[in-house]
């Protein structure tokens, strides 16, 4: 009887332990389980997770972080501690995800890609510090080969500036979100938070396009405008001269002496071919101006949507505006 109440503690004192060794090993797991059950996410939240392909612990990682979608006045408030020259779309401050909200149709995707961004901070945060170094590694060895893209290399200086501690929690959610062709081993990290990263960055270049079309037009129109200015300054010089010769044609046809009916007509008809010339090329010139102000005109408008994407993705910028529509509201009231 002894024996066996011995053996059935020890099976008691196995089990308890491997239950303790399971409950801190899934202590964060079980604690945001906790707290979806608890706080369930919004239907709003729960579109983004869907459209961004996040896996199970993707999306209880970022139900967990409390995810908020921001206007501009709380988006600033709650990212208020990010000290950056940068525009940013998402902060992950406190253990909690803040999205400004942006609902402009051509950028609307970037709302989606910095979802992914933050919960991959969050994944990041709740890694154990042997899993850290492992993934700091990859990060580097993929920055490495990645580097020579010159805007991931200036974002890169930007965050040494601004978070020089955070230098692996940015790469891992930039490299996770806006790269593909990833080294394999990395990609299969990642697979852990998404069921296609690919996905994601799919996402990231159809908002960026919207930037880089407008840019590459605007680029494009700007250099039909120079060369259409240099031939028009051409051109008027052109006709000034052109004017002083047939000025000087046609005083030295009143000044001369005609022997003949026949002779006067035949340079009186080459100072009219001259003229009609001259018209023609006035008329050349007139057109190429016309021309010049309607390139002008596009070009810019496509500043104008330039602007107004930024404006759309600028929450400091949208909160000064709404507060001076309403100081201007206040002000024509009084």
């Amino acid at each position: 009887m002894d024996t066996k109440n011995r053996n059935l503690k020890t099976i008691i004192i196995v089990l308890l332990l491997t239950f303790a060794y399971f409950m801190h090993k899934n202590n964060q797991a079980m604690s945001d389980r906790y707290f979806i059950w608890r706080n369930p996410p919004m239907p709003a939240i729960v579109e983004l997770a869907d459209r961004t392909g996040m896996s199970e612990t993707g999306r209880r990682i970022f139900f967990a972080s409390a995810p908020s979608i921001d206007d501009a006045a709380d988006f600033n408030t709650n990212c208020s501690d990010i000290e950056t020259t940068m525009i940013i779309l998402g902060c992950y401050a406190n253990g909690r995800i803040h999205i400004f909200n942006i609902s402009y149709q051509p950028i609307a995707a970037a709302k989606y890609v910095t979802s992914a961004h933050e919960m991959l901070h969050a994944a990041y945060v709740r890694l154990s510090k042997g899993q850290r170094e492992i993934v700091d590694g990859m990060l580097e060895d993929a920055y490495q080969y990645a580097s020579a893209n010159d805007e991931l290399r200036d974002l890169m200086d930007e965050y040494a500036r601004m978070e020089p501690d955070q230098r692996y929690n940015e790469l891992h959610s930039i490299l996770g979100t806006e790269y593909a062709g990833l080294p394999t081993e990395l990609e299969k990290y990642y697979a852990r938070y998404f069921t296609d990263q690919r996905k994601i960055v799919e996402m990231a270049g159809q908002y960026r396009m919207a930037f880089k079309m407008l840019e590459t037009e605007q680029t494009a129109l700007k250099l039909k405008l120079d060369r259409l200015t240099v031939e028009i300054d051409a051109d008027a010089s052109l006709y000034d001269t052109m004017i002083q010769w047939l000025n000087n044609d046609i005083e030295d046809f009143n000044n001369k002496e005609f022997y003949s009916r026949s002779e006067f007509n035949a340079e009186r008809d080459a100072l009219i071919e001259k003229e009609k010339e001259l018209k023609k090329f006035s008329a050349k010139i007139k057109a190429s101006i016309s021309q010049h102000n309607k390139l002008v005109r596009e070009y810019n408008n496509l500043g104008g949507k330039i602007i107004q994407l930024n404006y759309q993705i600028d929450s400091k910028l949208q909160q000064e505006f709404a507060l001076e529509t309403l100081i201007n509201q206040h002000f024509s009231i009084r």
